[in-house]
């Protein structure tokens, strides 16, 4: 699990390497140590082949079947404050799966759980370091699935016209990104609605951000920045982003005229492949 640049293991990699040492060394397989924790067996595997992020719950039920004191949990909280994932990790394996109802809004770019792996891709390699692409793009691209699970959340993703005519990575990506976005527009829990460029938009120039209300009532919101994010319960946080969504999907087109848009960009980028 070590990267081949030489350095150490990040605290993901770490999680990896100790869970399925410390597995084998109690000599339990993945189908047992699931039973013990009472959790699904692909859990264990994802996480062992570092394609999941570890839970909080997760790696405090490690430490007592391994009966460690807090190994476990103190890597999960390193994963927390990693620079690279610990915010958007929070996101994605807390706030998400708990979500009844989520809704975001996107400034400059399909929203994460949307992009095809070509389009993520194109955005990690201009920002990441290299040994780190693949594994942010699969955490990215692979959030889709929670819509078709046991308890899928209602998601509302605005998104700015501009957006759809940026062409990362150039028009063949774009393309095959919008034409994924179309299909994904049908689907019963997602609403895809576009803001057009002649709506000014001024309340969301400023940043991206993400709401979620989760089945016990509470209420996260996710704001993006330059160098990292920001997760928060915090009431008036909550509040001032509400208020600002409302605001700006009071601009948006309907369901069926953003898929006509989506449709028009897709015959336009195509023209240019």
């Amino acid at each position: 699990m070590n990267d081949k640049t030489g350095n150490p293991m990040s605290p993901r990699a770490r999680f990896a390497s100790d869970l399925e040492h410390h597995r084998k060394d109690a000599g339990m397989s993945q189908i047992s140590l699931s039973t013990r924790m009472q959790c699904h067996t692909s859990l264990i595997s994802h996480v062992e082949r570092g394609r999941r992020t570890p839970t909080r719950e997760f790696a405090e039920a490690l430490d007592r079947v391994f009966q460690l004191d807090e190994h476990f949990a103190g890597l999960c909280r390193q994963i927390a404050h990693s620079p690279t994932i610990g915010w958007f990790a929070r996101w994605v394996e807390e706030i998400e799966p708990q979500a009844a109802i989520l809704q975001s809004w996107d400034p400059l770019l399909i929203p994460g759980c949307l992009q095809t792996p070509e389009y993520a891709r194109t955005l990690f390699s201009k920002t990441s370091p290299a040994d780190q692409v693949e594994e942010q793009v699969l955490a990215r691209t692979q959030r889709v699935q929670m819509f078709d699970g046991p308890t899928p959340p209602v998601y509302t993703a605005l998104i700015d016209e501009h957006v759809l005519h940026r062409p990362l990575g150039g028009p063949a990506i774009l393309v095959d990104q919008l034409r994924h976005l179309l299909e994904l527009s049908h689907h019963p829990r997602i609403t895809i609605q576009v803001v057009p460029v002649d709506a000014g938009c001024i309340v969301g120039m400023v940043t991206g951000f993400a709401l979620a209300r989760l089945h016990n009532g509470g209420e996260i919101v996710s704001t993006d920045s330059l160098l990292s994010g920001h997760v928060t319960g915090d009431y008036d946080s909550v509040v001032q982003l509400k208020v600002r969504y409302e605001t700006i999907r009071a601009d948006a087109h309907s369901q069926s005229v953003s898929q006509r848009t989506i449709e028009d960009a897709v015959t336009k980028w195509a023209s240019r492949i």
